[in-house]
C-alpha cells in the first residue's frame, strides 16, 4: 500500500495527506481484522476446540525419553548386524 501511494504521488511530510494515511491504515486494520476472522472460522469448521493438543499427554519424561530412543537404538543394531557380517 505504501509503494501504491508514493506511485501516485503521496508525501507524508504534508499536513494535508494525513488524512490518506489515516485512511490506509484504518483499512489495513479492517482488512487485517476480517482477515483473522475467516481464519478462525476455518479453524473451527475443521475442529478446532480452542486448546493446543498435548503429543506428551499421559507419558512421564522418562517414558518419552525412552520412546525418543528406540530409533536410534535400532539403527545401531542394524549397522552393528551389517558391520559383523561383512
Amino acid at each position: 500500500m505504501r509503494v501504491a501511494r508514493i506511485a501516485r504521488g503521496h508525501d507524508p511530510r504534508f499536513l494535508w495527506q494525513v488524512g490518506a494515511t489515516a485512511r490506509g491504515v484504518g483499512s489495513l486494520f479492517i482488512r487485517s481484522y476480517e482477515r483473522g476472522e475467516r481464519v478462525h472460522l476455518a479453524m473451527l469448521s475443521r475442529g478446532w476446540s480452542g486448546a493446543v493438543p498435548d503429543a506428551r499427554a499421559g507419558r512421564t519424561p522418562a517414558a518419552a525419553w525412552a520412546l525418543g530412543m528406540v530409533p536410534p537404538a535400532i539403527a545401531v543394531l542394524v549397522l552393528g548386524a551389517a558391520l559383523w557380517t561383512a
